[in-house]
Order: C-alpha cells, then structure tokens, then sequence
C-alpha cells in the first residue's frame, strides 16, 4: 500500500515538479541575462524587482494557495459546496492586494528613485504582479484542492514560460547587436506580467470548476478565523524565507570590508545556494501533498481514526529521507568540486561545509512535509509558533563567539532542527488521535475543539 502511495505521489510530482523547474530556472535566467546586458543601475532595479515579487508571490500570497486548497479538499472530502469558502477566500485575497498596494504605494518615494531607478513601469509592474498573485493564489488553491496537479502544473509552467522567453528574446536582440529603447523597463515589466499570463491561460478551467462545484449546502466559514489561519500562515512563510536567505547577508555584515572578507562572504553565499537545490526540487511539496492531507484529516475527523493521515503522511517522509540521505552522500563526496564546477575556481567551500549547510535543507525538506500535515488539522498557530522559535534561535547563534561563517552554520542546522522537532512533536501527538469534528457552522472545517491538546484555540 505504501508503494502504491508512493508510486501516485512521484507521478503528481511530476506534473508539479516540471512546473517549479521551468519557473525557478527562468528566475535564474532572468538575472543572469539582466547583469549582461545592462547596466550596473538597470540590473539593481531588476534584481530588486525580482526579489519584491517573489516576496509577494511566493511569500505573502502562498498563504492564500495553501488555505484555498485545504478548504477545497476538505469540502470536497464532505461533499459540500466549495463556493461559500472560496468567495470568502478571495475576498481575503482581494483584502490583502489592497494592503499591499497601499504600502507599495506608500513606500513610492524611496521605491522609485532609490531601488527601481525611477522606473514608473517598474513600479506599475510590481502593482500588475500584486493583482495578479491575488488571483492566482485562489485558483491554484482550486486546482491543488482538486487534486488537479495538471492544471496547477501548467499554471505555474506558464508563468516561468512567460519569463524565460522574455529572456531568450532580450539576450537574441543583445546577441544581435541591437539596443531597443526602455528595453529594461519592458523587461522588468515582462516578468511581473507572468502570472497575469497564467491567470489567463487557466482562468477557463478555473470558471469551469466553479460552474460545475455541486454538494451538500454547507455554512461559510467565518471571515474572521479564514483571515486568522491566512495570517498565521503569512507568518510562518515569512519567517521561512527570511531564515533561507538572511545567513548570507548576515555573514557579509560581519565579515571585514575588504578583499578577503569580500572573498568569504561570496564563497559562503555560493555555498549556501548549492547546498538548497535540494530544497528547490522540493519547492512544490505542500502544494502537491497538503489537499492529500486534507482529506484524509477530514476522514479522520468523521471516525476518530488518524491512520489514513498516518498513511498519507509515510510515503511523503519516505521521499524525503530518501532525497535527504542521497543529497548528504554526493555533498559529502563531492560538494566542493560541484560548488567548483558552478561557481568557478574562487569557491572554496570544503565538503565538510557544503554538508553542514545540506543537513539543513534536509530539515527544510521534512517541514516541507509536516507542515502541512499540521495545517490540515488546523494546528495553524503550531506551524506559525515553530518558526518563530526556530527565527530566535537563528538570531540567538549569531552571538556566539566563533567566526561569521561558523555561526551562520550554526543558525542554520539549529534554527532547522527546532523548527522540524516543534513541528514534528506536535504531528506526532496529533496523529496518535483524532477526534470528530463538531458539527458545520459551529467550527471551521480543519480545525479541532479547543480543548483537544496541541489545537489551536479559537477566540469565541
């Protein structure tokens, strides 16, 4: 059974998998055709403007996907309509769209002058890219709550095609010896369209979901626990990517200002990218395994029995120890001479490093997994509360008195190994036993009663 499992899990990740891969390649493409072909002020705003929308797509809107497709699924595991939950989820959305281009707006004084060189495209692109990841976030929710990973594949497929054949067409004309007027403001503004041209290629499956959504008529949840859970979540993710990518700023704050100290810090960033491809295979992992997870939570919550969740969370766990234990094996063999291969002579990370920084990823890698176990059983403020312990300890080891590199290690695996053990003590207690939900309308789907241990309480 747990083969089989296994075996239909590798073949939706497939289809997910090859979507994350176009998108993350076309990322990587995007800067490097941008520091070549222009100048050293164009490709700062660019770069900046990657950064901003991957912090507002896959960071602040990825609450929303995530709370989309654990409703989806655990409605559809009930047979109840989708549509009340899915108008109050994008009303959220919609809410924090709203937020987000109020505070871009405000921050426009120094956005455009200091970091989008006073690019006005720039600035409307970041407004375009907000809109249009509030959108996409309730429709890839619908697709993953479907268990649609086709649809969600090609949806963020289409996204990373958009933006990788912005690049191909920007380098040809480089190549080609020809200049276009603007060309970096119509770059720039090419890639926050991307998920705009996703929306579009989808939106026909999307209407047709919602056209077709039959079931038992069903009480929406309230607005107020929705936008909880969202927030919470919007916690947990952002603290997840601080974690992922302070180490390296950090240790360039600390490191000398000068050529050696220059020559460390970029070493240990190169280091730090190389021992996350894992990760970055894994990017897609909840949105593959969550709508799984919620309706085997949802069983459970009818019987009082966990082990269909138990079931659905093993072959997951499998996959990722299996991955984990290999990344370990090739970084401990040949994490220099690959750290050599894509980064040139210059890096001079040991294995032992290279390793050090992989045992992390591994962590990363199985909250990728158990965390949204936790959020199919409505333990929201466990997940948002693991990561904060896990932030505080990769602060706290920052004090310790070795050097820069050291401690950045040392935040790394510790702020990891609390994030994972929280996560994953509190998993374990609730997979021992879960008890039925109460009925609809007196607690939202997916979330326990508040005296059961490790549930989150919810305010009256």
């Amino acid at each position: 059974m747990t083969s089989t499992r296994l075996r239909a899990l590798l073949g939706s990740a497939a289809s997910v998998g090859a979507g994350y891969l176009v998108l993350g390649g076309a990322g990587y493409v995007f800067l490097a055709v941008a520091s070549r072909v222009y100048d050293d002020a164009e490709y700062s705003a660019l770069a900046s403007v990657y950064l901003i929308v991957n912090i507002i797509g896959p960071g602040l809107f990825a609450a929303v996907e995530q709370e989309t497709s654990r409703h989806m699924a655990t409605r559809l595991a009930r047979d109840e309509d989708v549509r009340p939950v899915m108008r109050r989820l994008g009303l959220i959305s919609g809410s924090l769209f709203g937020g987000v281009a109020l505070l871009t707006l405000a921050l426009s004084p120094v956005l455009l002058p200091d970091v989008l060189n006073g690019d006005v495209l720039l600035l409307a692109g970041l407004l375009i890219a907000s809109a249009a990841y509030a959108v996409v976030s309730v429709t890839r929710g619908n697709f993953g709550g479907r268990r649609a990973f086709g649809r969600y594949g090609t949806s963020v497929g289409t996204e990373g095609t958009v933006r990788l054949a912005a690049g191909v067409v920007v380098a040809a004309l480089a190549l080609g010896g020809m200049a276009v007027a603007g060309g970096a403001s119509a770059y720039g503004l090419a890639f926050c369209l991307a998920p705009l041209v996703a929306v579009l290629v989808t939106a026909r499956w999307f209407v047709g979901d919602v056209r077709a959504s039959q079931g038992t008529p069903a009480p929406a949840e309230p607005i107020g626990p929705l936008a909880r859970s969202v927030g919470l979540l919007t916690v947990a993710w952002g603290l997840s990517l601080a974690i992922a990518n302070a180490a390296p700023v950090v240790v360039r704050a600390l490191l000398p200002n000068d050529a050696a100290g220059d020559a460390t810090a970029a070493t240990f960033a190169s280091a730090v990218v190389l021992a996350r491809i894992p990760l970055f295979v894994f990017q897609g992992a909840q949105s593959l395994v969550l709508p799984s997870f919620a309706r085997a939570a949802a069983k459970a919550d009818e019987d009082g029995d966990p082990s269909a969740l138990r079931r659905a969370v093993r072959p997951a766990l499998l996959l990722v120890a299996a991955v984990g234990v290999l990344a370990l094996l090739v970084s401990a063999v040949l994490g220099h001479w690959l750290g050599r291969i894509a980064f040139g002579p210059d890096f001079t990370s040991s294995n032992g490093l290279v390793t050090a920084l992989m045992v992390g990823t591994v962590a990363g890698m199985a909250v990728q997994i158990v965390q949204p176990a936790l959020l199919a059983l409505g333990r929201h403020r466990w997940v948002a509360g693991g990561w904060v312990l896990g932030a505080v300890v990769f602060a706290a080891a920052f004090a310790l008195p070795f050097t820069p590199v050291t401690d950045a290690v040392i935040a790394q695996l510790a702020s990891g190994a609390v994030t994972v053990g929280v996560l994953g003590v509190v998993l374990f207690r609730a997979l021992r036993t879960v008890p039925p939900s109460p009925s609809p309308g007196t607690q939202p789907p997916g979330t326990q009663p508040p005296t059961q241990e490790f549930t989150d309480a919810q305010p009256a």
